[in-house]
Formats: C-alpha cells, structure tokens, sequence
C-alpha cells in the first residue's frame, strides 16, 4: 500500500530516485571512516494498519484503511544524525472503501533518519524520529510519467513505545524487542487533483501496529 497512489510532481524522475539510493549506500558504506567503528544493522518488522484520507479527501474518494505489512533495515552509525533506510510495505489486502488506495502493490522506500527524542530522555519509554524517504511505488512520480511506479518524497513523523522493554520484560528478554509504533507520513511534492487543479499539501497518512527489532539493542529503540 502507497503511502500516496496520487502522483507527486518535483521529486524527480527515475534517475534522481536511483541516485537518492545509491547516496543511502555510500553514506553507509563511509560511516565507519567517521568514528572508526563499524555500523550496526538492525530489521524492524511491521506488521499494522494504514489509514488515509481522513482529513481532507480528493473529491469522490472516501478515508480508507486496511491491513499493513512493513519492514524496514536501518544503519546506526557512530554519527546520530546519519542513519540511513531502506525497505519496505505492502497491503496485501488493499483497503476499504472507494480509493486509489486500493491496491496491492508494494512499495520501497529509502531515506535517513533523524533523531528527535532518545530512550534516554523519556525514561525508556518513547523514541521520536523524523525520516525523510523517498517512496518508489504504484502511480508515484510526476504527472507525465510513463511508467506505473515512480518517485514521492515524504516527512514522517515517526513515535515508538517500547512496550515489550517496560511491560513484558519478566515474560523474557525477547520481549524486550517489541515495540508499538505510530507514524505520520505527508507527501510532500502532491500534485494537483485532476478535477479540481488544487494542490493539497496536508493530507496525511497515519500508520500504526506492533514493531519487532531484530538486531541492535533491546530496551534502547535506535540500536
């Protein structure tokens, strides 16, 4: 499921969605340089809900939801600011209602993450993030594109709270993985809805379910 099946206009064609990738790679593969250590990869595996169009739906089209499945690798380098993504969602069976949402179609996105609020500040509690991605999915990119996947940038807000490390740590360590996770996700190069030529920069999509981290730390959320 697209986090927008609506086509975005200034992200860039293909080629620049192939660069933003390639640069994902090469700041993974210099972050050793800068610290002098080598980087931590950890999987999160996603499974949730999608809502969409809540707000202020396209003219015809109804708020939607469905069943979600993400995952995301991420890089965590010596340098907090620099923690490079890529990864993953689908709905595998689309959504409800009447939308352009409605699909199966998998998406992949690549990007970085930045720090917000740590474990450490929130008493173990929460970890906010702020990632910025680029979406490669159905009926994505400029207007004009040919193709039936294309580029979108998007802002996303993201929260976990780690559940599992402050409720079901007694249960095992493995608990201690398991997180619940919100994300607020708004396209930020929309195009114009066909019917009415108006640009609608604020109709976000709202993401939500459990979070299992595989790899890093438990109990920390960004290791």
């Amino acid at each position: 499921m697209t986090p927008s099946a609506v086509r975005s206009s200034t992200v860039g064609s293909t080629p620049g969605a192939r660069a933003l990738w390639c640069s994902v790679a090469l700041l993974g593969a210099l972050a050793p340089a800068a610290g002098g250590q080598l980087p931590t990869v950890r999987l999160d595996l996603q499974p949730g809900y999608i809502a969409a169009d809540f707000l202020s739906p396209p003219p015809g089209v109804s708020s939607t939801t469905g069943f979600n499945l993400r995952f995301a690798a991420r890089l965590t380098t010596t340098l907090p600011w620099l923690v490079p993504v890529v990864g993953g969602s689908v709905t595998p069976y689309g959504t409800t209602g009447p939308s352009t949402r409605n699909h199966n179609s998998p998406n992949l996105f690549a990007g970085n993450i930045f720090p917000i609020l740590t474990p450490a500040r929130t008493g173990g509690w929460l970890t906010a993030e702020l990632p910025l991605l680029v979406y490669h999915s159905y009926g994505g990119g400029r207007p004009d594109n040919p193709r039936l996947f294309g580029p979108d940038l998007f802002l996303q807000l993201a929260a976990y709270v780690h559940v599992g490390e402050k409720l079901l740590r007694e249960l095992g360590p493995g608990w201690t993985y398991l997180d619940a996770y919100m994300f607020w996700e708004q396209n930020m190069t929309p195009n114009p809805e066909p019917s009415t030529q108006r640009v609608d920069r604020f109709n976000p999509v709202l993401l939500f379910g459990l979070s299992l981290r595989i790899g890093g730390s438990a109990g920390t959320g960004t290791k």
